[in-house]
């Protein structure tokens, strides 16, 4: 799919509302460049250690969800933002409902 020269995203805070006991996650753009996908937690839900084949940029949109990395917890809250490396294992943990933005980047 070739780069456009612009993408409007909306719903990048939408709240979970599956039933499952996992976070909802749903990609919501694409290029040849990079990929974003929404995570929504509820409290306490968890994504297990595991690694992206390419780095990622993962932004807070609402609540409180800490990110593990290298033995380091970080905060993610509206306003804050964590850049990983590719094939850095990685977890989050939903310390309040809440949702972040994942920007996996696959392209030059």
């Amino acid at each position: 799919m070739p780069t456009t020269t612009a993408a409007y995203l909306t719903g990048l805070a939408a709240t979970n509302d599956d039933a499952g006991d996992q976070p909802a996650i749903k990609r919501l753009h694409r290029s040849d460049t990079e990929t974003v996908v929404r995570i929504a937690f509820r409290e306490g839900q968890v994504m297990r250690e595991h690694m992206a084949a390419h780095p990622i940029l993962v932004l807070g949109q609402t609540g409180a969800i800490d990110f593990t990395v290298d033995g380091s917890t970080y905060r993610l809250e509206p306003g804050s933002a964590i850049r990983v490396g590719a094939r850095v294992k990685h977890a989050l943990h939903a310390i309040s409902e809440g949702t972040v933005t994942l920007v996996v980047i696959h392209g030059t």
